[in-house]
């Protein structure tokens, strides 16, 4: 459970200093206010990744040098104190004031799913959000996966720059080869078994909310014997020269996609607005239902909800909400409390306007109907 959360020029927020004693907290206020980034710095703490963008400086305060998210958490036996400060594109990760050096040491002391109004670009929008979520679910369950995404990353930025280069050395160039064919191969291989587990997991809940929709599959788009590091290697080597010619990697995890399958057909490119919006949600679901099992996080899941449920009929609704409690919290961003009948009462609730956070008292929940958002 998350009990304090600090920010200091985080997005529109100047600072922010807010202490949590509810499982369940709402952040309620007007677009544009700050809600969601206040999800957005719970989300970064956890993943060291934004779910709204890929660029750290455009996490600062506009004007400022830095921010800075800070979390006290608490697991019943156990305190923990997180802090994440960046700058321009570097950062400093510290756990209960003690530096931590490398971003795979620090991301997954707690686990976090976050239902967003945009999910259905998963399934519509361009690979790279797919790669994205596939990338921070499994970064979830293991962290030798996130270490392999990096080593990749890193690996794969030398090598594009080397195909660039006027100068162009091929011994240089072939030093990477091994870096990217082992963690290239890694990756590839934790991505063909996580697309089976979230299929599998997505038909039991289709079975549970829709089952007309129980003929659904992913298909993972990748070549199978990637998964092996000897033929990674081999297939880097024999592109070289058309990768010389192009002046970037043309082959390895980078290109991989993800198809999501209704009687055999692509929701992306046939599916209707409501369909490709419930398969996102029951993605969400699959995905916290896994990271929630006790084999994974020991129950230390968040999850966030940014007004995420406002299209879902009433039975979608209502086993979302039997879903997610089995979360260690839980945090909603809402426009009007009085929308949110099924929490209200059990909820902490937090309003948010222009950048600054107001707790209201416990004793409030039940006449938070008339709370001013200001």
């Amino acid at each position: 459970m998350l009990t304090r959360l600090h920010l200091e020029n985080f997005r529109n927020f100047r600072s922010a200093d807010l202490s949590f004693a509810s499982k369940s907290v709402l952040f309620a206020g007007g677009n544009g206010q700050g809600k969601t980034s206040l999800l957005e710095a719970v989300f970064y703490l956890s993943n060291l990744r934004s779910f709204r963008t890929p660029r750290i400086r455009e996490l600062k305060r506009i004007g400022t040098d830095f921010f800075r998210i800070s979390a006290d958490l608490s697991g019943g036996k156990w305190n923990r104190t997180l802090t994440v400060e960046g700058g321009g594109e570097s950062r400093c990760f510290s756990v209960d004031s003690v530096n931590v050096h490398k971003a795979s040491d620090f991301a997954g002391h707690f686990h976090t799913v976050a239902f967003l109004p945009d999910d259905p670009d998963i399934l519509t929008g361009q690979s790279i959000l797919r790669r994205r979520f596939f990338d921070m679910f499994i970064s979830m369950l293991d962290k030798e996966y996130f270490s392999a995404l990096q080593t990749y990353a890193s690996a794969l930025r030398a090598r594009n720059f080397l195909l660039k280069s006027e100068r162009f050395d091929s011994d240089i160039l072939n030093s990477y080869t091994p870096l990217l064919s082992e963690s290239g191969s890694y990756i590839v291989r934790e991505r063909f078994r996580c697309t089976k587990l979230l299929s599998e997991k997505m038909s039991l809940i289709f079975s549970e909310i829709r089952p007309e929709f129980s003929d659904f599959s992913i298909r993972m788009r990748s070549l199978k014997e990637s998964s092996d590091a000897a033929f990674f290697r081999s297939r880097l080597n024999f592109l070289t020269e058309k990768d010389r010619q192009r002046g970037f990697t043309s082959f390895g995890p980078h290109t991989d996609d993800f198809d999501f399958l209704l009687n055999g057909k692509s929701l992306r490119v046939y599916g209707s607005r409501g369909q490709c919006r419930i398969f996102s949600f029951a993605l969400k679901l699959a995905e916290f239902e896994i990271v929630n099992s006790g084999s994974f996080s020991g129950n230390q899941t968040l999850v966030l909800v940014d007004d995420a449920t406002g299209d879902l009929d009433r039975n979608a609704k209502n086993a979302f909400f039997e879903k997610i409690s089995s979360a260690g919290q839980i945090f909603h961003a809402v426009t009007h409390v009085e929308d949110c009948p099924e929490i209200l009462n059990h909820s902490q609730i937090v309003t948010v306007s222009d950048g600054t956070a107001i707790l209201h008292s416990q004793e409030s929940h039940v006449s938070s109907h008339s709370l001013p958002l200001q």
